[in-house]
């Protein structure tokens, strides 16, 4: 098993700063005064084992577990829990047993929500639960008492109390498990019902696919005849495409010989053009070289004239200038002498303050010296003062101690004297009479134990019954899927045969040919025959397409139809008769009552006669006569010099079979519908009264319940008779006993209580002579420190002086040295205006300016020359231009000629271009229909046209019209439906399947839980029994199923302590109650130890002899679990083989103090 070693905490609650707490014994006890924090370390833990509650923590919400600041320290935003087990021997579960340590850890963000890890790798809270599940410790455990909680497990409601056993029996993981298995279960059915749904649906759906599918095939057969067609327009067009593009090439090449011809004259003029162009750029050149000659003097003339502006500008500035430094240069000489004479003066007084300054510090260091004398008279008396008071307060403590002791001694000897008087009270009020009300209890006990088991059997009854019936729906709700399943296949295939059949009446022109000559097509030959077995294609062969001719009455016929059509007159009243008697008659086979069909009939088979089946031809074939013929089985024709083999025609095939089918299938369709209309009320009936059975159960049920209630209620009160006789003799010598040990103890309180009597006399005269002593050493401190207070003034006065004339001597010094750096400052001006002048003198210049203006007349006569130089050039340039103006006339002529030749070409080129795209368009068409262009164009003269082939073209797109939508997937959809049918059955019987094993699995927890959950109750209570009796000294306790089924009835506590008759568990005292639940959880701890226990205050209730009893038992039980506890006890402390203590030495932040009480022990020896 896991032991807890360690403790960390950081920002939890008052644990502000990080505190790691060792845990180093089997019984650690928690110490400190109320409002320390003692409570936090528990609820840390309980928080860090995965707690969501903010109420389980005294918290608003969950964020509150976080430090929030106290008087001198802020609030964190972060707080951790870490709990580290040492787990050496691996008991941990599978997953962590192979390490020696296990970390467990939780962290908290403000407003960012709960982080867990275990070994620092990040899991969810669940993880942390399993990792305890079964221990105690889970979120229902029993392991963790909260501060006045102990009396809350015993008075929790009876299925709380039933979580507990659960959790000591370790079927948490079981319940878990059983949960999860539900879920899928349910999850499981939800998923067949939907697949049996999506079934139906596909069952419908391909009945319908079968008829779109016959419609699909019509016309994928007629789109490929037009396919084949409009390849062959695409090979005309090709051919004509062909001719128009050779005509166009033959125009381009013309046009192309023509404009070269032009071009040749183009590119000479273009070359004269190009010679001038040259002379005209070389007359620019040279423009632009005598312009930048020109633009070049002038610049230099611009030049100078600036230059002498200049220097006129700069000789005036210089002037001014010389007369300004003049200026302050005298300035700054009267500054000079000002600062010099001050600074005389600040010497003369500086030495006098140096003088005084000598004085007020001699003085300082005589009343420095006197003070040290007076300090340490007055620091003697006060510490002779201080040891005299505390001694007297010591004194004065023990007095009172003293006589608070003497004061419980009073009470205790009162309350002992009152105990007494209530004894003998309680031993003259025992009744040990009660037999005969055990015997009347006993009586109707019995009888309502015959009133359940009446009730039970009803209840059996009722539940086999509701058994049969619900195996009888669930047989009924079977044989209704089947027959839905079959109406859906039936009417599918009586909407495909009727579509096939209605396509044997023709298209929509055929019906607008009839129509016009007053012709009834829906009486077909077809439609009235009735034939024998195994003769029906025989028949279909010897009619052939007679066998679709309508029966009707019809006059002149106008005009031919557009299709094929038989019309049959049922006038006729002569009947043909087979002639050969040495043959079959067709007509043997055939069953009809209406004469004038079968005349029609005679008219057409008289000739036909069938050979018998596994008959050959030949054994009749020489019997026949001119224009006779046989038939066999199959639809084989014979005459004597040809046989023809039966082909199936696609629109007539089967025509016969099919509407004896139809008609099969219409005459079966309402009884089917019927039997399922039947089974769906008898599946009403029958869930009604399962309903019926259901309610009556509830209602036995409930009967019961409260039968039960009412028998459990006699028993305990049967057993409480039988407990109070037993309980009488017993309390007279439990009585007895404790009067005997209440007078031995008042006799030692009487003795005790002269033994303190005497001390406080004798502390009370010590005080007295402390107390004289006192006052007189607190008069001698008094005037030592008076004395000790003028001098040290005298002192402080002379230091401040000192400071002061300090200070002044200070000030001169400063005044002094800033006069001297005012001095140095002005003789550094000089020195730089000095510099200044004579820069200025050597700038003054007038023989420069006269060079310049010489320098100015030269470069204006060159600008001049130049000037006409430049005009000369742009003369010859005007010339050069003119000439090319006039050779780039004649040029646009030329080339204004070549345009209207070079559009033609364009235009040429553009008609070739589109032929050309024409021919290969028609080609890309005849590539793009997959079809040899060999085998398209072996039907095509020279003198079909593109016309003729769109016209059948057009035609065959109508027959495609008349078919009206058609559904092209129908018959992939058909085949992938079929498959999708086949993979849906497969589900349904794996879901099935899964959903028995699922129910079997489910069935097994609860096996194993139930039987785990009474072994566990059964050990439980014996343990509980043991315990109680060595926690009260005696009495009963006892748990109670409150029914029959233990996985999900409630549990009842019954305790009676030595001497008390209640009934409930309510009217126990607080101790009771407290000692009664530890007897609960001990016997739990035995049965399941948990790794550790924490119990926060609960020997709170207790008095010292039951506390006694308390600490014994924790002892025992610290052998197989660790215990962790808070207590103000001294009893309880004493059992501990570790303390902490607690403190909150500052505000608001709680610190541990750890003390090894068997350490101590140790120390203790040794000495």
């Amino acid at each position: 098993m896991v032991r807890l070693i360690q403790l960390k905490l950081a920002g939890f609650k008052s644990f502000v700063d990080p505190t790691t707490i060792q845990l180093q014994g089997q019984r650690v006890g928690i110490v400190g005064p109320n409002g320390c924090g003692k409570s936090n370390i528990m609820e840390s833990v309980k928080w860090v084992l995965g707690e969501s509650s903010a109420k389980e923590m005294r918290s608003e919400n969950m964020d509150s577990v976080i430090f929030n600041g106290s008087e001198n320290r802020k609030p964190i935003s972060r707080a951790s829990v870490e709990l580290i087990f040492d787990n050496s021997l691996g008991k941990a579960p599978t997953e962590w047993s192979q390490y020696a340590e296990i970390s467990v850890k939780r962290v908290i963000e403000r407003e960012k929500g709960s982080t867990y890890y275990i070994n620092n790798l990040a899991v969810r809270r669940k993880d942390i639960a399993d990792l305890f599940l079964g221990t105690g410790l889970g979120g229902r455990g029993y392991a963790i008492i909260g501060q006045n909680t102990i009396s809350q497990i015993i008075e929790a409601k009876p299925e709380e109390l039933r979580s507990y056993l659960e959790e000591a029996a370790g079927v948490s993981k079981y319940k878990e498990r059983r949960r999860e298995t539900e879920f899928r279960l349910r999850d499981t059915r939800e998923n067949l019902s939907r697949i049996q749904d999506v079934l139906n649906e596909i069952i419908q759906q391909i009945a319908k696919l079968e008829s779109q599918a016959v419609i699909a095939t019509k016309y994928n057969e007629l789109t490929e005849k037009h396919k084949f067609h409009q390849a062959q327009v695409w090979v005309l067009k090709k051919r004509d495409a062909s001719i128009v593009w050779k005509k166009n090439q033959f125009q381009v090449e013309k046009l192309v010989n023509e404009l070269e011809q032009q071009t040749a004259a183009l590119r000479k003029i273009e070359a004269e053009v190009e010679n001038l162009r040259q002379a005209h750029i070389d007359a620019s050149d040279e423009i632009n070289k005598n312009q930048a000659s020109f633009y070049e003097i002038n610049a230099e003339v611009s030049n100078i004239e600036n230059n002498i502006r200049n220097q006129n500008e700069l000789l005036e500035r210089s002037k001014k200038e010389l007369i300004e430094i003049e200026t302050n240069l005298a300035k700054n000489a009267d500054d000079q002498l000002k600062f010099a004479k001050d600074i005389e003066e600040a010497e003369i007084e500086k030495v006098a303050l140096s003088e005084l300054y000598k004085t007020k510090e001699e003085n300082f260091n005589s009343l420095k010296s006197s003070i040290q004398s007076v300090e340490a008279t007055y620091l003697d008396s006060t510490e002779q003062f201080n040891q005299i008071a505390n001694q007297f307060q010591s004194t004065q403590e023990k007095i009172n101690l003293e006589k608070a002791t003497i004061d419980f001694i009073h009470k205790t000897e009162e309350e002992i004297n009152t105990r007494i008087t209530f004894l003998n009270n309680e031993i003259n009020n025992i009744d040990l009479t009660g037999q005969s009300l055990l015997e009347e209890k006993e009586s109707d006990l019995a009888d309502k134990r015959l009133h359940v088991e009446k009730i039970e059997a009803k209840i059996d009854e009722n539940k086999s019954l509701a058994t049969d019936l619900e195996e009888e729906i669930d047989a009924l709700r079977q044989h209704q899927i089947e027959i839905q399943k079959e109406l859906s296949q039936i009417e599918g295939e009586i909407k495909t045969l009727a579509q096939i059949q209605d396509d044997t009446q023709g298209n929509e022109s055929l019906k607008s040919w009839t129509s016009q000559h007053n012709i009834n097509t829906s009486n077909r030959l077809w439609e009235k025959l009735k034939i024998k077995t195994d003769w029906v294609t025989a028949i279909e062969s010897a009619l052939g397409g007679k066998l679709n001719a309508v029966l009707a009455q019809y006059e002149t016929i106008s005009h031919r139809p557009p299709a094929s059509m038989v019309l049959a007159n049922l006038n006729a009243s002569h009947a043909y008769k087979p002639k050969n008697n040495k043959l079959n008659s067709a007509l043997d086979v055939i069953e009809i009552s209406d004469p004038l069909l079968m005349n029609l009939l005679s008219e057409w088979l008289s000739n036909c006669y069938i050979i018998p089946k596994g008959e050959s031809y030949k054994n009749f074939i020489g019997n026949l006569e001119q224009g006779e013929f046989l038939v066999n089985q199959q639809g084989d024709i014979f005459t004597k010099n040809s046989v023809s083999f039966y082909g199936k025609d696609a629109s007539l095939n089967g025509i016969l079979l099919r509407q004896e089918r139809l008609k099969a299938l219409q005459e079966k369709f309402p009884s089917i519908d019927r039997n399922s209309k039947d089974i769906s009320n008898k599946l009403s009936e029958a869930e009604l009264q399962l309903n019926d059975y259901e309610e009556q159960a509830d209602s036995y049920s409930e009967e019961l319940k409260e039968a039960l209630n009412d028998f459990h209620q006699t028993e305990i009160e049967v057993e409480k008779t039988q407990q109070s006789i037993a309980y009488a003799n017993e309390k007279h010598s439990s009585i007895t006993n404790e009067q005997n040990e209440l007078k031995t103890k008042l006799t030692q309180i009487q003795i005790d209580k002269t033994t303190k009597s005497s001390l406080i006399h004798n502390l009370e005269n010590d005080a007295h002579r402390l107390l004289e002593q006192k006052t007189l050493s607190e008069d001698i401190k008094k005037r030592h420190e008076l004395e000790y207070e003028s001098a040290r003034k005298h002192v402080n006065e002379a230091e401040i002086q000192l400071q002061e004339s300090h200070f002044n001597l200070k000030i001169i010094g400063n005044k002094i040295n800033e006069l001297n750096n005012r001095i140095n400052l002005l003789t550094e001006d000089n020195n730089a205006l000095n510099n200044k002048k004579d820069l200025v003198k050597t700038s003054i210049n007038t023989e420069s300016i006269e060079a310049l203006k010489l320098s100015l007349r030269e470069k204006i006569t060159v600008k001049d020359e130049r000037e006409k130089i430049l005009i000369a050039s742009r003369d010859n340039l005007a010339q050069k231009e003119t000439d090319l103006r006039e050779s780039e006339q004649k040029r646009l002529q030329t080339e204004q000629a070549v345009h209207p030749i070079r559009d033609k070409l364009e235009q040429s080129r553009l008609n070739e271009r589109e032929s050309k795209l024409l021919f290969e368009q028609f080609q890309n068409e005849i590539i793009e229909s997959q079809l040899d262009e060999g085998v398209l164009s072996e039907s095509i003269t020279e003198k079909t046209t593109v016309k003729e082939v769109q016209e059948l073209c057009n035609k065959l797109q109508e027959e495609i019209n008349l078919l009206g939508p058609v559904n092209l997937a129908a018959i992939h959809e058909l085949t992938s439906e079929k498959e999708r049918k086949g993979y849906l059955d497969s589900q349904v019987e794996d879901l099935t399947s899964a959903s028995n094993t699922l129910e079997d699995a489910i069935r097994r927890i609860d096996k194993e839980t139930r039987d785990r959950l009474i072994a566990t109750f059964n050990e439980v209570n014996k343990n509980f029994t043991e315990f109680f009796k060595v926690l009260f000294n005696g009495g009963q306790a006892q748990l109670e199923l409150l029914g029959e089924e233990i996985l999900d009835t409630g549990i009842q506590v019954t305790a009676q302590p030595p001497g008390k008759k209640n009934t409930t568990i309510s009217q126990l005292s607080g101790g009771e109650k407290a000692l009664t639940a530890t007897a609960l959880v001990f016997a739990l701890f035995k049965l399941n130890p948990a790794p550790f226990c924490l119990m926060d205050e609960v020997d709170a209730p207790l008095d010292d002899s039951n506390t006694l009893r308390f600490t014994n038992m924790v002892t025992e039980m610290s052998k197989n679990t660790q215990f962790l506890y808070v207590s103000h006890n001294k009893i309880a402390m004493e059992m501990a083989q570790q303390l902490i203590g607690v403190t909150m030495q500052e505000s608001g932040v709680s610190r541990i103090v750890e003390v090894s009480l068997e350490e101590v022990e140790k120390m203790e020896l040794a000495n």
